[in-house]
């Protein structure tokens, strides 16, 4: 899918697919490809549409609010309620291309460390508010999708980005204590001043954590012998 302007790559992530603000190919470049391939297969070769941004979503209005005790804790901007919404499947792509928003998280919690998470998980539970995990948010089987039914007052999508880092190494015994939030390219560049990897590699290595790994039990498709990650985890 390419980009309205083809612009610049960013920082910053996609609300509604893979990659970077940016990356990808341009609209053009998409349609002489559809139109190759049209030629090819003697199909009829479609309207490229362009894909939502931010300011055209209609968000409903926040149904939470969070204490003032948390209130850093905690966001409502547009951007970060949409790009929690969804995981990473085609059926999440349809629907974002639909501008269909309708179950976008009320908040986005972004705690900066464990007692703060402890904190945000004992006022949604107080609030009557269901708490979905969020690590890298490439989840394809609507893992991290908060549409939850009418049981909770709202839901906060709890993100863990900001817990990460190789927190410690034993090179004893080869073992490594990593938070949650941690990315694929950020935990193996961290082991390897130690002479450690953790050599597992799934197809959303780049975009995806080790507690998103744990959580779903991840196999990695490019490892030999061990593949899935619980095979990697000593204690959580």
């Amino acid at each position: 899918m390419g980009e309205p302007n083809g612009g610049q790559t960013s920082t910053r992530r996609k609300f509604w697919g893979w990659g970077l603000e940016g990356e990808g190919l341009t609209a053009g470049e998409i349609e002489r490809l559809g139109g190759t391939l049209a030629g090819r297969w003697g199909v009829e070769a479609r309207h490229v549409l362009e894909p939502p941004r931010v300011d055209e979503l209609e968000l409903r209005a926040p149904r939470l609010a969070p204490p003032a005790s948390l209130g850093a804790v905690f966001s409502t901007e547009p951007y970060e309620r949409a790009a929690h919404t969804y995981g990473r499947s085609f059926r999440d792509l349809v629907r974002a291309f639909r501008r269909d928003y309708t179950h976008a998280p009320d908040l986005v919690a972004l705690p900066r460390g464990e007692d703060e998470l402890v904190s945000v998980l004992e006022w949604c539970s107080e609030a009557g508010a269901a708490a979905i995990p969020f690590g890298g948010g490439s989840s394809v089987v609507g893992g991290v999708e908060p549409e939850v039914g009418d049981g909770y007052h709202g839901t906060v999508s709890v993100d863990l980005r900001n817990l990460e880092g190789v927190l410690e190494v034993d090179p004893a015994s080869r073992a490594a204590r990593i938070a949650a939030g941690t990315l694929g390219p950020v935990l193996e560049a961290q082991l390897k001043p130690h002479g450690l990897t953790l050599r597992h590699f799934p197809q959303s290595f780049e975009w995806s954590t080790l507690g998103g790994w744990i959580a779903t039990r991840s196999g990695g498709h490019f490892a030999t012998l061990h593949t899935h990650i619980d095979e990697f985890v000593e204690a959580v």
